[in-house]
């Protein structure tokens, strides 16, 4: 780690070429050792296994301040999950989200992944998800005075990529270059990272014949192409040339010779190259084919786990909304159920919802499986906007969809009927075995008793008939956990929700 801050901070050096970002992976040896395994597994594979899809459990952990501050939207990672998506697809390779984000709050992990404290944070965490690509969001990466010259890296030694939350959007190639790395690509000018070629320097023809570092330096006749640069022989020469392009117009300054007086023409739009605006990038077919054979090999035995996610597309022309309807004012303000149809292929939802005139004030709730969301903390008489997100843990295209507008009620779900208090109640509370009984003032067949979360999350939900006096509840659930829950009770006469606190 030491050795790849000092590359790090080589590149904030390198301003004299250029004012562009870098990636920091260093190669401890094990990238290499791989990649020559995959290059052997290619030639000797006995079958082709190039339509197999191949599916890659990811775990995104967001990166706050040590007070829950600065980490990157969630909806920036739906969108470049998208995107790593269709950078992959083409090839048959696809990301799924491993399970819910993971936040780390950690000042050090924020500002300096590198450092020893950022690192133990890294290990802690990742063992939280073995059967994942573990891919870290940051704010920044500690890489010298220079403002965010290193976007992002993956190290051999943790197994784990590591990204500046600034790359994550539709736009950014840096997920799917580190990627590439995670899966044992090398830059194409593997050896010139710390000594970009320079024609005062290494001349023009080529009078150098390995790097500062000693790799072999890539001839365009291909003669030594297995051996140099980064080992595959369908990414032509490159020396670092995009680091050195000042227009940033995705175009190679030359004519520039080899070694052999050949003029070279480079790959400049590259996934795996320093070249940017390039528009449409791609993988060469000898990189997805060492990055297929990666995944398949032995080392990654932990990311094949035989779940075939959920990929199948969701139309937004599906969404509609059940209640409130747009602009309507409901008639509570501690309990409004916000109701859409269920929309084919979408296995979770977010709800994003804010204070109309805030929308700086948002809260985000992300559901599985369920088309509704109980509010029980609005303000009363306030106007309220939200949104929804479908999504499944490989299909993230659809954006936020609605918009839409209600008032919150001047009416409190526990006072405004009298009768409500004596008709049901709950006990004990707190409980403390997992077990509440409903006494019932009266019957009630085919009643539906539902437990939310402060935060709005279904926990747990019974169908039962409720009887005349003591009905019996046993909260057994794995999701219970020492905290305050709303219980609510639906029958079809009325609806009661209580609060009871479940503690062990």
């Amino acid at each position: 780690m030491k050795k790849l801050l000092f590359v790090a901070f080589l590149f904030s050096t390198l301003n004299i070429f250029s004012q562009g970002f870098y990636c920091g992976t260093v190669d401890d040896g094990s990238m290499r050792k791989r990649l020559e395994q995959n290059k052997k597994a290619i030639r000797t594979s006995l079958e082709s296994r190039d339509d197999e899809w191949l599916f890659i459990p990811i775990e995104f952990h967001i990166v706050t301040k040590s007070d829950g501050s600065g980490g990157i939207d969630e909806n920036q990672i739906l969108d470049e999950l998208a995107h790593m998506n269709e950078n992959y697809g083409g090839f048959k390779m696809k990301f799924y989200l491993a399970s819910d984000f993971n936040y780390i709050k950690s000042n050090s992990l924020y500002s300096d992944p590198g450092g020893t404290f950022g690192v133990s944070k890294i290990k802690v965490n990742k063992k939280k998800f073995p059967n994942a690509v573990n891919l870290f969001l940051v704010n920044d990466i500690g890489s010298g005075s220079g403002p965010g010259q290193v976007l992002g890296y993956y190290t051999p030694a943790l197994d784990v990529v590591v990204i500046r939350k600034s790359q994550f959007g539709v736009n950014a190639q840096t997920a799917s270059h580190e990627l590439g790395h995670f899966f044992s690509l090398k830059h194409p000018f593997y050896g010139w990272e710390e000594d970009p070629y320079d024609p005062a320097k290494h001349g023009n023809p080529l009078t150098v014949l390995k790097t500062s570092t000693g790799v072999v330096i890539e001839f365009m006749n291909k003669t030594n192409c297995d051996v140099a640069a980064d080992l595959l022989c369908d990414t032509p020469p490159d020396y670092n040339f995009g680091i050195s392009d000042p227009e940033r117009d995705c175009k190679l300054n030359g004519p520039i010779l080899d070694y052999n007086h050949d003029t070279i023409v480079t790959m400049e739009n590259n996934y795996m190259g320093y070249f940017f605006g390039c528009g449409d990038y791609e993988f060469t077919p000898m990189q997805i084919a060492a990055m297929r054979a990666d995944f398949l090999s032995s080392a990654r035995n932990f990311l094949h786990t035989g779940i075939v996610p959920d990929s199948a597309a969701i139309d937004p022309s599906t969404f509609h909304v059940v209640y409130p309807a747009n602009k309507e004012k409901v008639e509570y303000y501690d309990y409004v159920d916000l109701d859409w149809d269920d929309m084919p292929n979408a296995t979770k939802y977010e709800v994003i919802i804010s204070p109309a005139s805030q929308p700086q004030n948002a809260v985000k709730y992300f559901i599985d499986g369920q088309s509704h969301l109980l509010l029980t903390n609005l303000v009363k008489g306030k106007k309220y906007k939200w949104y929804v997100r479908p999504f499944s843990n490989a299909y993230t295209n659809v954006p936020k969809l609605g918009g839409y507008t209600f008032r919150a009620g001047d009416w409190t779900i526990g006072t405004d009927d009298l009768s409500d208090v004596t008709e049901l109640s709950l006990y004990p509370n707190p409980t403390s075995d997992g077990v509440i009984y409903i006494n019932s003032s009266k019957s009630f067949d085919n009643s539906t008793v539902e437990i939310y979360n402060m935060s709005g999350k279904l926990v747990d939900k019974f169908q039962m008939d409720l009887t005349k006096g003591i009905n019996k509840l046993n909260l057994t659930h794995s999701n219970y956990h020492n905290a305050m829950y709303n219980v609510l009770i639906k029958t079809k006469e009325h609806n009661y929700i209580r609060k009871v606190f479940y503690g062990k």
